[in-house]
């Protein structure tokens, strides 16, 4: 923005503002003058770099309007900053999309800046223009190219979701055909934790922002399919899960994370038709997340050992991948499981 000016009273001229137009009419800026006095502040003065870029005459231009110079797309709020700002005798930087004398439109940067009298009386406003087509063009493509690289994105996704999800079917399947029980029970497991992969990835796909997910979704999901293990009215749930965003690159361990704490409480806390409670509760604890699986079963020290079962070896593996700490704790009755991992600025509530 230029600077304010004071210029001398030049009342002996003819007209008191020659010297100031012959100081800008050889610039190879585009120059606007236009009188300080409302309601159209009149244009009365254009150089000849403005009449290059619009495409006019010095006839029609002068004594027009100063909202000539934009076209008629312009947004009714920048129009009227830019007239407040006109009738309080400030500055004013702003950009529009003006329009040529042969219908064409460019993006045109104004600065407008106020020249005073010696009394500090604003005599005329000064507008520089500056064409900024070039840099509008590089944002639109910057924005299409953008947008290709979420719909590709998503695109992936849906598409590792199917693959995911058939690999499940198929491992299901085999299992099926199989007649040795702890065989066909590693491959459910198998199934269950490719599921868990496959529910991330259709959050993913299903979210408005690819980048991450929201875990209370995950959560909700994930108990829907384990609980249906357990003969309804068995086991009475309760799930409490704050509306959490977390980044996409911790959506895989997140998941088998959840998948394994359920999991392990689903199917070892109840045996033999045991009722209980299954409380799983999920928030922010100080600056961590805290995710908890609390039941009142049979606790840690009787709850059947399976055979061929890694599930707390894993849940472990999975704690340290994300920097995170494992902790079990014998309720009497029952069983806690707690994770507790450190989130950063990119985990942020959903409102």
């Amino acid at each position: 923005m230029l600077a304010h000016t004071h210029v001398p009273d030049m009342g002996q001229t003819q007209d008191p503002d020659a010297s100031l137009k012959a100081a800008y009419r050889p610039l190879r800026v585009p120059v606007l003058m236009i009188a300080a006095h409302g309601p159209e502040y009149p244009i009365v003065f254009a150089n000849a770099a403005f009449l290059r870029m619009s495409g006019c005459s010095g006839d029609e231009v002068l004594g027009q309007s100063w909202r000539s110079i934009v076209g008629e797309h312009a947004e009714p709020e920048a129009l009227a900053a830019l007239e407040a700002s006109l009738k309080a005798g400030e500055g004013h930087d702003a950009e529009f999309l003006c329009r040529r004398s042969d219908g064409a439109s460019l993006w045109g940067s104004l600065s407008v800046s106020p020249v005073r009298n010696e009394a500090g009386r604003v005599r005329l406003f000064i507008v520089t223009m500056t064409d900024i087509g070039a840099t509008k063009q590089r944002e639109r493509l910057l924005e299409e190219q953008l947008e290709q690289k979420k719909v590709l994105l998503q695109e992936v996704e849906h598409r590792v979701k199917n693959s995911l999800q058939m690999t499940a079917s198929l491992v299901l399947l085999k299992a099926r055909r199989l007649k040795s029980p702890e065989a066909r029970k590693v491959l459910q497991e198998v199934a269950e934790r490719v599921g868990a992969l496959a529910a991330v990835h259709r959050l993913l796909h299903g979210s408005s922002d690819s980048g991450r997910f929201n875990i209370r979704d995950l959560a909700a999901e994930l108990v829907g399919e384990l609980i249906l293990a357990l003969p309804e009215g068995q086991v009475e749930l309760s799930l409490d899960v704050q509306p959490i965003a977390v980044p996409a690159s911790k959506a895989a361990a997140l998941a088998l994370l959840l998948n394994e704490a359920i999991g392990n409480a689903v199917k070892h806390a109840f045996p033999d038709g045991r009722q209980g409670r299954l409380t799983i509760t999920i928030g922010r604890m100080e600056s961590d997340l805290a995710i908890t699986v609390e039941d009142d079963g049979v606790g840690l020290d009787h709850a059947p050992p399976p055979e061929g079962s890694f599930g707390k070896t894993l849940m472990t593996m999975l704690a340290h991948q994300l920097k995170g700490r494992l902790t079990w704790h014998d309720m009497e009755p029952g069983t806690r499981a707690q994770v507790v991992l450190p989130i950063g600025a990119e985990e942020t509530r959903f409102e």
